[in-house]
Formats: structure tokens, C-alpha cells, sequence
């Protein structure tokens, strides 16, 4: 399975937490080049899903 296929699985999985946030940003590090890209482009829709405190905790651990 690829990082990116996990990535969209992990999208899948809702509600969104900060350990989803934590597993995201772990793939997103462990890709490369396009398929590093590809996952960074999912982030806006991960970002889209999370509650606002979820949002303002992996603001600060600069997860997005």
C-alpha cells in the first residue's frame, strides 16, 4: 500500500482527531516527490474536518 493510499484511507476515518492529524503528517514526511505532493494537496480536506480546538492543538504542534 502506498503512503499515499493510506493517507486518503486515514481520511476516511472520521471524526478527525489530533492522532489523525499526528498519523497524517508522519505520512506526509515519509513520502517523496510526487507522492509527497499528492498527499500535501489532502491537507486542506483534513484541515476542513476538524473541530476547532482539534484545529488549534495541531496548530501548535505544527502538525498543519
Amino acid at each position: 500500500m502506498t503512503l499515499l493510499t493510506q493517507a486518503q484511507e486515514l481520511l476516511q476515518q472520521t471524526p478527525y482527531t489530533l492522532q489523525t492529524c499526528r498519523e497524517f503528517a508522519k505520512l506526509e514526511q515519509q513520502a517523496k516527490g510526487e507522492e509527497a505532493n499528492q498527499i500535501a494537496e489532502l491537507l486542506p480536506a483534513l484541515i476542513a474536518g476538524l473541530d476547532q480546538q482539534t484545529h488549534m492543538q495541531a496548530f501548535e504542534e505544527g502538525l498543519v
